[in-house]
């Protein structure tokens, strides 16, 4: 660490205090002095020096912050420096697999919002959103060092997918140029997320990409692409759920295997269309095909189009194989289901469960959906649920409420947030807390048997909870012309509607976003979450004994 002067420094003209640090010798390349100075703020010396105490401290904290970036730097690997444009060249592939990835659904309003939000801290101060208040350290780090501490990690993986690597100087020099990227980008999306799909007037800022050394002295330039190896790219780059690699990459196999080609280059919008057509005659619902096989070759093929790690996929084969989708107009059905559907349902849960089936398989069966129907929760939600998730929280007026956490800690939630639900007084009755304790004895997760897992991430046990009860809600049970699971979120909130629930309370058990901006301040309390649960009818006339308590 480089040393440090001790005192306050008073500059000779304005009699402004100011503090002054020695650059360490490791960051004169990146800072181009050898000393800076930060001003104290005032001409009294008392002061100065109760400064200068936390002024020294922040910039050693910055310090430690830069060499936490340069670790993603690799000194084993050969390095090279980047000009500015090049920067930016390079920065306008993460805008471009960003909005390809997101352009077609690009969601609500809120997730860009929050994303830009989160990025102001790593932009220059000139480029960040007016009323955006982030403490600023110094002329020389504000936004390029935060953004390689930041995005290094994220900007190494898109390095090591084209067999790169910077001089720590390039390195943050890039980190700063993808954080102005990835701004234009939410903010493309944001316009998207609204209906406008006009195009982003942004996107022809970027310069040419410079190719990556390895593959510009490689035999192989333009040469043969595998499947395998592009799709580990793009998920490294793209960072996609485990559960859109798992379904998009099968596109992908799936389609390799029908034109009998094994080199992704040769690919051509001839053997995109007759696989379309293929799939259509195969009996595919054709919005499956429309917005499940060619939205993912599409994605896919246009990542690998817009990166210099494939120079010989110089075009998305995918981009103009549409399929156009009538507009369903007939509906003969509500989409909740009614009291009988409702009441046969759960009446069936009270029967034996066959005797092959896992402890966790049967209390599915059993208590999955009487949860579903006193909360409108996803089954997807409550399948994954750990059992620590079921706990008793005391209120300061002495109650006691039996509640569950759903939480992305147990796998996908929407908007990867976690929602504390108490749990409707009917199913405790019922002897569910029976199961739990079991269940939290063991430390296994309340509905499926994770060591049957087989160590796989792309389809868990979890997920098929959700599976085999829409299977047996449709097969066994003969109930069908609704979706067998979703069914309970339709039916909850129509029954606080006739209940006359407060719609943001409905919202937030069942997991909703709301539109209104004022909705996301502030808490439910339990009690107020309770008494919404509670209000909902029971399903009377069912007859429980402790034998059927899994």
């Amino acid at each position: 660490m480089a040393p440090k002067m001790t005192l306050p420094w008073m500059h000779p003209t304005t009699k402004v205090w100011y503090a002054r640090l020695w650059v360490p010798v490791e960051f004169k390349p990146i800072v181009k002095k050898d000393e800076i100075r930060r001003s104290l703020r005032t001409k009294e010396l008392p002061e100065a020096k109760r400064r200068f105490t936390q002024v020294v401290a922040e910039i050693e904290a910055e310090w430690q912050q830069m060499r936490e970036a340069a670790e993603f730097v690799k000194p084993h690997l050969p390095e090279r420096s980047l000009s500015q444009m090049e920067a930016h060249g390079l920065a306008g592939e993460i805008y471009r697999s960003i909005v390809e990835l997101h352009r077609a659904n690009p969601g609500h309003p809120e997730q860009w919002e929050k994303e830009i939000a989160e990025l102001q801290r790593v932009l220059p101060a000139r480029e960040r959103t007016p009323g955006a208040h982030f403490v600023i350290m110094g002329p020389w780090s504000v936004g390029a060092n935060s953004a390689a501490r930041i995005l290094g990690a994220e900007v190494r993986a898109f390095l090591d997918a084209r067999n790169d690597n910077l001089d720590a100087p390039s390195f943050v020099k890039l980190c700063s140029a993808v954080a102005l990227a990835k701004r234009d980008a939410y903010a493309q999306l944001l316009r998207n997320s609204m209906g406008d799909f006009t195009d982003d007037p942004k996107a022809g800022r970027f310069p040419p990409a410079p190719p990556p050394p390895t593959m510009a002295n490689s035999k192989d330039a333009g040469g043969e692409v595998d499947p395998e190896v592009l799709l580990k790219k793009w998920r490294t780059i793209s960072k996609v759920a485990d559960k859109t690699y798992k379904s998009w990459s099968g596109k992908l196999r799936m389609l390799m295997a029908f034109a009998k080609k094994t080199d992704v280059a040769t690919l051509t919008s001839l053997d995109v269309e007759r696989w379309r057509d293929r799939r259509l005659e195969d009996g595919i619902n054709p919005k499956t095909v429309s917005l499940g096989d060619l939205a993912a070759v599409r994605n896919i093929l246009g990542f690998a189009a817009g990166n210099t790690a494939f120079p010989s996929i110089r075009t998305n084969v995918a981009a103009d194989v549409k399929l156009k989708i009538r507009k369903k107009t007939i509906k003969l059905r509500e989409s909740s289901f009614t009291f009988e559907e409702a009441h046969a349902i759960l009446s069936a849960t009270l029967m034996e469960s066959p005797p092959r089936f896992t402890e966790a398989r049967r209390a599915a069966r059993r208590w999955v959906p009487w949860i579903c129907a006193y909360t409108g929760a996803r089954v997807g939600e409550i399948g994954q649920m750990h059992s620590s998730r079921i706990f008793e929280k005391a209120t300061p007026n002495g109650r006691k409420y039996w509640c569950m956490l759903i939480t992305p800690e147990d796998g996908s939630t929407k908007n990867n947030e976690a929602r504390t639900i108490p749990i409707h007084s009917h199913i405790i009755e019922q002897g569910f807390l029976n199961y739990v304790k079991k269940r939290q004895k063991l430390d296994k997760p309340l509905f499926y048997e994770p060591e049957l897992n087989g160590g796989s991430d792309m389809h868990r046990q979890a997920d098929k909870v959700g599976e085999r009860l829409a299977e047996w809600v449709r097969n066994d049970l003969k109930i069908r012309g609704v979706q067998p699971n979703h069914a309970w979120r339709h039916r909850f909130e129509t029954l606080h509607r006739s209940l006359k629930i407060r719609e943001d309370i409905t919202d937030h058990i069942t997991g909703h976003s709301g539109e209104d901006i004022s909705r996301k301040y502030g808490d439910y309390l339990v009690e107020t979450l309770s008494d919404a649960i509670e209000a909902m009818p029971r399903h009377n006339g069912l007859t429980f004994t402790t034998s059927v308590v899994s």
